[in-house]
């Protein structure tokens, strides 16, 4: 036996394999629960029952993180596919520009990874085809001969970061608008912030491209990238700078097997909402309720801040009064959004799966939560839940504030 060969330390293991793993811990879990928190058990003196039931919690808590590790690839296999692409982007049209990589070692769900790419290519896409200017156009402007497109990934604590940016021309505020009032999407006299104007592009079949190209002009592109993300429970932010770039960053969460969450029920029904996405959770008072007399939108005000409510259920008959419910504040990209709730069941980390079936249309609905009481939730999107009612909270607040 040859002792000096290297010791390989990496297994290969099949994909369907680990996916499987994480299926079995997540009803391991949900068993270890309904065992530890029997109703049976209730009143009766075990010896040592309680802390055995707690390390039995710790340790599935831990196979459940393990396992969800081993799903985890470097962000290096998703770059790899964009040094492809970009080389062929330089010759495509004929614009000079360096591709630059950063946080090649930060990992992603190997779920997320593959289904990440194709939103990614679309965005370097637009980055060279849309953003970078020509050659003799830069040096007019003052800049470098070869443009610089960026794709950089990071951590933010339960959340992986994946960026594309471009130092580009900017996103052209004026030809945007023009585009969507031609398309009837905004009136002619209506005033938008620039948060507003940039959610255009996301339209389906939206493009203020003036010619069809191999890469752009036909309104496709941005509205898959958009579709694709959500359906990842993840989101998109946008900042762009006349003259010197654009930046598009895809927030998407950490892994898609669990998810801290915070239990709450709403007429019987029950939700998981995740607990990043939390502000804060109070009982509003009399004097903290507001109502829009030119709009159907209620409010309440927090901390001199005014807060839109979307409630859960359309049953108007059947609402409560804002005081008597609990009001759970969710962060979103376009501004804080209150869910009011009969109940906060509590807080746990849930498994999750997805939303097949008539389920699939449930508003604001990222997929099914199974519960260690063996109940099902549905994960809330609060990105999507709230993007109708925040689009249109600018108007509201102004009537608001008129009474």
């Amino acid at each position: 036996m040859d002792t000096n060969t290297p010791f390989d330390p990496f297994l290969r293991i099949k994909a369907d394999k680990v996916m499987q793993l994480i299926d079995s811990v997540g009803e391991l879990g949900l068993a270890t629960s309904a065992v530890t928190r029997h109703p049976a058990l209730a009143g009766l003196e075990l010896e040592g029952f309680e802390n055995a039931a707690h390390r039995l919690e710790l340790l599935t808590r831990q196979v459940q993180e393990l396992a969800s590790a081993l799903r985890m690839v470097p962000a290096n296999q998703v770059f790899e596919r964009m040094r492809r692409l970009a080389r062929d982007l330089t010759h495509q049209t004929g614009k000079k520009f360096e591709c630059v990589f950063k946080g090649e070692d930060v990992e992603i769900d190997k779920v997320l990874a593959d289904k990440i790419a194709d939103p990614l290519m679309h965005l370097i896409r637009n980055a060279v085809d849309h953003g970078l200017e020509t050659s003799a156009e830069r040096i007019a402007a003052g800049k470098s001969e070869h443009g610089c497109v960026t794709l950089s990934a990071v951590q933010q604590g339960q959340e992986i970061h994946i960026a594309v940016s471009d130092d580009g021309r900017g996103l052209n505020r004026e030809a945007i608008l023009n585009r969507a009032r031609q398309a009837g999407l905004v009136h002619e006299d209506q005033a938008l912030d620039d948060a507003a104007i940039w959610n255009f592009i996301f339209q389906s079949g939206f493009s203020t491209a003036t010619q069809v190209s191999n890469l752009s002009g036909r309104g496709v592109g941005m509205d898959v990238v958009q579709n694709n993300v959500r359906a990842l429970r993840g989101r998109i932010v946008l900042a762009t700078t006349p003259g010197k770039g654009t930046r598009v960053t895809l927030i998407i969460p950490l892994t898609l097997a669990f998810l801290e969450s915070m239990i709450v029920r709403s007429h019987q029904c029950l939700y998981a909402i995740p607990v990043d996405a939390i502000n804060q959770v109070f009982k509003p008072s009399d004097t903290e309720v507001v109502h829009a007399s030119a709009s159907a939108i209620e409010f309440v005000r927090r901390q001199d801040v005014l807060v839109p409510v979307l409630r859960l259920h359309n049953t108007i008959g059947q609402r409560a009064p804002l005081v008597e419910q609990i009001i759970v504040i969710t962060q979103t990209a376009q501004g804080v959004l209150g869910l009011p709730v009969d109940e906060i069941v509590g807080e746990q980390q849930v498994v999750m799966k997805p939303l097949e079936g008539q389920l699939q249309d449930i508003r604001g609905g990222a997929g099914c939560a199974l519960l260690p009481s063996g109940e099902i939730a549905i994960a809330l999107d609060v990105e999507r839940l709230g993007e109708g009612l925040l689009s249109t909270h600018g108007a509201a607040r102004t009537a608001t504030h008129a009474h």
